[in-house]
This record gives C-alpha cells, structure tokens and sequence, in this order.
C-alpha cells in the first residue's frame, strides 16, 4: 500500500504516501546471519550472531544503509550461487538493524496498514454473521497467514471462528515448529479458540507414485494437498450446513497477496466462489508488500517463521514445480534428507523416460525440466488402463489391472441416475440405469484381472459421456478426495472406499466435470495411453484452433473501434496485450486484417455497410466465421434450431468429436463464443445465440429466427459483388 525508500542514516526503511520516483525503491525484506552463513558471507565480512535483521535484500541484491554491497548469481538445487562482491561491500563489519528505531519511524502507517484491515475484518465478520456464515482462517504458518490470524482473532469472537492448518505432508520443519508454537500461544491467549488440521488422506510422496510429479501444467498437488483436505475438514466440522443448497456459508480470512503473482493480483478482496462453491476468501491484507507484513511481524511481536531467517522469499511446500532455483538450494542445503525422497521419485520417473545416464539424470533435476510435464510420458500406472469402445448406440469399457473395479463402478453410476442390478452366475452383473425418463441396461463380466463393462447409451451423447467419466473414474481412482470436494450435498466420500448416497445425491454433475475426463489422475496419465500420437486427430481436425481466440469474444465496440480506423487501430486501441491478440485472430477469422495487420478490401466496405446497417454487417462477419472460425462453424453445424445447451452439454459434444482437445481449450473456445454473442447483435438481436445465466451456468438459445438472416445474407453477398 505505501511506497517505500532507505533510511540510509539507521540502515533501515521508511514506508511513504508520497516520494520522488528515483528514491523509490522495491519492497525488501530483512536478512539475518542463518542467510549469509548459508552462502558463505562469513568468508568476507564480520557480523554477530543477532537476533536482528543486518541488513536488507532486494531479490538477489544486498544493500546495507541504502547502498547496493553484494549479489548472488546462478546456483541451482544442488550447487550455491555465486557471491559478488560490489567495492563497498568490502570488507564490511555489519551492526544489527535497530528493529526498534525501524518499527518507530513507521509507526504511523502501519497503525493505518493495521486498522484498515481491522475494519474490514470487522466489517465482512458482521454482515455475514446476520445470514448466518461461519468463520476461518486459513493458516499455512508463514508470514502472511500470521499476520492475518493476529488480525482476525482481535476481531471475531473464538465462539464463532476456527483456525485451519493446512498440512500439505510437504511443509519444511520449520513450518510445524511455527505451527505448533503458534498454536500454544493462541490458544493461551483465546481459550475456546480451536486449531484443525487439514491434511491429505495419506503422504503426498504416495500421490507423487499414482500421479507423477506435479508441474507447472498438471498441478494437481494444490487440489489434492490444500483444497480437498480443507473442503473436507470444514464439512467434518460444520456438518451440512457448510454446502446447504449449494450457497455460500463460509468467509475464509487468507494471507493472500497481490504482489505475489500476476494471477493473484486479478483476485477480488472477497471472492466469493473463487476458490470453492461453498466459500467466501476474505483477502485481508491483499495490497501490503512483503517489507510492511516483516514490519507488522515486529510492530506485533508475533513469530516468525525461521525458513524466512535462512533467505525464503515464501515459505510453503519444501519441493515445488514453482519453486525458483533459488528457494530450491535454501531448502536442499537446510533439510536435504527431506528432498533426498522427492529427488529420487524424480529419477524412478526420469529413468522411466527411457535416461539412464546419473549425470543426464541430474542435469534433468537441475534445468527444471520436470516441471514442464505436460503429459503422463514416463509414469508408471502399474499397468491399470481403460479401452473405451462406443459403436451402435452401446458403450464398451475394458478395465484392466484394477482392483475393486465393479464395486467402484456400481457406486461411481449413482451419480447418474438410479441404479438396479443383480449379481448372476459365472462373475456377470446385471443391471440398468434410470436417468429421468430414460432406462440404460448394462452387464459387468469379470475376467481374471480384467473386467469389460458393457451399457446401452441409445446414442445419448451427453449419457455416454458421463458414463466415459465414471469408467475413467472406476480405473483410476485412488481416493485421493479432489471430487468429493467438490460435492455440494456431502452424498460423496472417498474415504476409506467411495460411497455415494443416493438420497443426497442430486446428480447435478460437479464430480464428474470438474476436471478433464472426471479424474485428476486419469487426467495426468493421458499421454502414457495415448502415446506421442494422441495430438494426430487435433491436427488433422475441423477444431484445431478451437480456443484461439484466448475467452474473449468479438465485441461490438471493439469492431466499432476498429471500422473508425483499421490503418492505426492496433497502435491505438487500448485494449490489453491478450485482448489485441485474440481481436487480431477475430480480424483475420472475418477476412478483415492481413497477416500483417493491414485492413483488407472487405473491411472498407464492410465499414460502409456498418454505419448504414449494423445488423447487416454483423451478418456478413459470421458468414466468414463460419468458414474460418472453428468454432462458429462447430456451432453453426451441430448446435440445432430452437435448441438450448449450457456450456457443459455444448462441452461433451465437443469432445466426444474430438476427445484430444482438453476440456480447458474447449472451454476457452466456447467462452469465446458466448462472449460474442452476448456483446455483438449476433445475441439478442440477430438471435444467433441468446445467452442466459442460472446460477454458475450459462446457456445460449439458437431460435428459427435464424432462417431469416441467412436470406438476408445472400442479399448481402449480392451487395458486396455490385460495389
């Protein structure tokens, strides 16, 4: 919130409203002796063993008393960076920062930076408490989440709140410590105040075995490690009444921050539904930078994490595919005998691509290179896999090599519809399905360690694709309760084997589509089945492009913008980086830009038509669209007259013609296109796609009114051939 600038004289910081650009500095943070006896500093300078900070880092950057005295370069999880030493960072005799003095001269903002978080903690407590919300924080004993539980329990009574730790399995020792006093000292402070542990059903290095490696595309962990466990602690301790009805019953007090990452910075202070359906996340300190929350720390007396004391930017899961060379080295060199057991889940998965070479091995480790998994390339899955075969309105699912799998299947369906069925002779299952007004019969038949899966769909795509779902779930499963945090009505447990009661169930579907294919895991494993030519159907396909467009759609007063004057347009719009992107993509999909930019022929005339007849334009552009967008063309050919489809039918239908498109790029594409339609005339008034809301879901209507463009189409084409 404040700006911030040296106090050369006491080697300290000043927050500030107002200051001359050129003295504005980046938030630091303090450094203490466990940091530069880490890296060496004692082979250079003299310094105490204090409890204070000695001085102060920007990055990787060292300054003491406001001058820039040393950088470290390179270093990677396995080797340290490099110290350089600037010419007055020689020979240095550093003096502990006077944290008082510091704490002193900042007195007044962060009284401000503290009592605007208490008003707003004060203000959110006592709304939601008269509709009857719950209250948490949510505490991961790191800076951040510690200043806000400070915060939180000054304001809301221990009765009516509840602290949340989650323990990923993968926190660094010096987390727990924190924990574990913090938890001594509140508890003192507050009697009645209650500490819970959210934690996965069982160590994260056994998801690492049945997952792989998390990385920067497949981030599983977070679902698995934070939000499942935290779903299910808040269920365990508030019952039914923390998803009634699917609405909203709990504020969530985090520690998250803008200045953390360009994602989080998009966050709204109070997210409701951002991270959970059954949420609120109350951002109580979203706009500090890290130097005020260290200055809180003090300015509070409250404890600090000692992660932070040996270099951590953040303190968080000690192996992370987000995780910088530079937090890597820090948490190898203090606790290597715990990095020791992810390092060599890393070469078991390394060596399963095919490189057997110690050295390649570690060079792999080394660059990162794990972290850019994008497909389920070098997992072993214990030979568990699932053949789908669909021909003749009839669905065929060969499982192999998975224990359970009838059991599974049979408990997995009720979220479909009702089930029935029977046990026959020689190992077969017999039954069906009722879903509304409908009835699907299906047989199990076992054989040896395998079982096929036989079910009637009646060429229901939408049927067949839910059951698609719940084989992959049936193979693939391994409790680790991401879908059950998903259900709104508590009907799904996983644990310790899946359960679903059907009197809770209301088949709404959040388990089966919140993740591509229904299954985090068979999700990570894709590629092993497909092997390195899944992508051949996408290339060769109708869809390839399908999510281009980047979710936004062509808006009326882009084009507008745009037909004023096409020559500058892109120099002088003032639309975002990604906005101009996916505008230029609509431009040349509608046949009015070149490659280069340059406006075509079509787009002076269609300017013409534009200012006399807008509709008519419009008109023209979907016309192109149809034959160069793909999906305007998919909806155009399979989305029939008078039909209403929300996003997630529209969402099967795609992948059922192409199921190597992820469901993240066919969501994209169809924001895209419900985006159009809501801000262009081809919506309410051309009537191509009207959209409506319900709830979460959005749903375009196609009406017979259509028809009629199509005439005035050809009367256009006409037009456009007399100019």
């Amino acid at each position: 919130m404040y700006k911030v600038t040296w106090d050369c004289v006491s080697n300290g910081v000043l927050l500030v409203n107002d200051a001359n650009g050129s003295n504005v500095i980046a938030p630091p943070r303090p450094v203490f002796f466990e940091e530069l006896d880490l890296l060496g500093f004692n082979e250079f300078w003299e310094y105490p063993k204090a409890q204070e900070p000695l001085l102060w880092a920007i990055g990787r950057r060292y300054y003491y008393k406001g001058e820039l005295v040393a950088e470290a370069k390179g270093g990677n999880i396995f080797e340290p960076p490099e110290i350089i030493l600037i010419e007055k960072g020689q020979n240095l005799k550093l003096e502990p920062i006077d944290i008082k003095k510091v704490i002193e001269k900042n007195k007044e903002a962060l009284f401000v930076l503290e009592n605007e978080a208490l008003d707003f903690i004060e203000h959110t407590y006592k709304v939601y408490k008269k509709k009857g919300y719950l209250f948490a924080v949510s505490y991961s004993g790191g800076k951040d989440s510690q200043v806000v539980l400070d915060l939180v329990t000054r304001v809301v009574p221990c009765d009516d709140l509840v602290v949340i730790f989650s323990d990923t399995t993968m926190e660094i020792p010096y987390t727990y410590e924190n924990v574990e006093k913090t938890k001594e000292e509140y508890e003192k402070r507050y009697p009645g105040l209650k500490f819970y542990v959210a934690k996965p059903p069982k160590p994260m290095m056994e998801f690492w075995k049945e997952f792989g490696p998390p990385s920067r595309v497949h981030r599983w962990c977070c679902t698995v490690a934070k939000t499942a466990p935290f779903i299910r602690i808040i269920k365990a301790i508030f019952g039914k009444t923390a998803g009634e009805n699917s609405k909203t019953k709990l504020i969530v007090f985090d520690g998250i921050r803008s200045e953390e990452s360009a994602r989080r910075s998009n966050y709204q202070r109070l997210g409701i539904e951002a991270k959970h359906i059954l949420q609120i996340n109350a951002e109580v300190i979203r706009d500090w930078n890290t130097l005020e929350v260290f200055l809180y720390l003090y300015y509070r007396n409250l404890r600090m994490n000692k992660g932070y004391r040996y270099g951590l930017n953040r303190v968080g899961c000690s192996v992370c595919p987000f995780a910088s060379e530079w937090s890597e080295y820090i948490i190898y060199s203090m606790h290597s005998d715990l990095i020791d057991k992810y390092v060599k889940i890393l070469e078991n998965y390394i060596n399963y691509l095919g490189v057997e070479d110690p050295m390649k091995i570690q060079e792999y480790i080394i660059q990162g290179q794990w972290k850019k998994r994008a497909g389920g390339e070098g997992i072993n899955s214990n030979g568990k896999h699932l053949e789908l075969i669909s021909e003749d309105g009839k669905l065929v699912g060969i499982i192999r090599n998975t224990r359970n799998s009838s059991e599974n299947f049979l408990e997995w369906v009720k979220v479909v519809g009702d089930i029935f069925y029977k046990h026959s002779p020689n190992n077969k299952t017999e039954g069906e399905i009722k879903v509304s007004n409908n009835t699907h019969q299906f047989n199990i038949l076992k054989k040896h360690k395998n079982e096929v899966v036989e079910i009637q769909t009646a060429n229901d795509k939408v049927f067949e694709n839910k059951i698609k779902r719940i084989l992959y779930k049936t193979t693939y499963c391994v409790n680790c309760g991401a879908c059950e945090a998903e259900c709104p009505t508590n009907a799904l447990y996983v644990l310790p084997s899946v359960k679903i009661d059907g009197n809770l169930c209301t088949h709404c579907g959040n388990c089966l589509y919140f993740v591509e294919k229904g299954c985090l895991v068979a999700k990570s494993l894709q590629m092993a089945e497909g092997g390195r030519n899944m992508g051949k159907m996408s290339r060769d396909s109708k869809l390839k492009g399908f999510g281009r467009y980047l979710t936004f759609g062509l808006r009326d007063d882009w084009l507008s913008g745009f037909l004023n004057n096409p020559e500058e347009w892109f120099a002088e719009n003032n639309l975002g980086n990604k906005q101009i992107e996916s505008m230029k993509v609509w431009l040349l999909d509608a046949e009015l830009i070149t490659k280069d930019k340059l406006p075509t022929p079509l787009a002076k005339n269609i300017r013409e038509i534009y200012l006399r007849h807008k509709n008519l334009a419009w008109e023209l552009i979907w016309a192109n669209l149809y034959y160069n967008s793909p999906v305007c063309r998919f909806f155009i050919e399979n989305i029939e007259w008078n039909e209403i489809k929300s996003v997630k039918e529209i969402t099967e239908m795609v992948a059922e013609l192409d199921n190597t498109i992820s469901e993240r790029t066919i969501k994209s594409g169809l924001s895209s296109l419900f985006n159009t339609f809501e801000f262009s005339p081809l919506g309410k008034e051309l009537k191509i796609g009207i959209i409506e809301k319900e709830g979460r879901e959005r749903y375009v209507k196609k009406l017979a009114q259509t028809i009629f463009t199509h005439c005035r189409l050809h009367t256009a084409f006409i037009r456009q051939q007399s100019m």
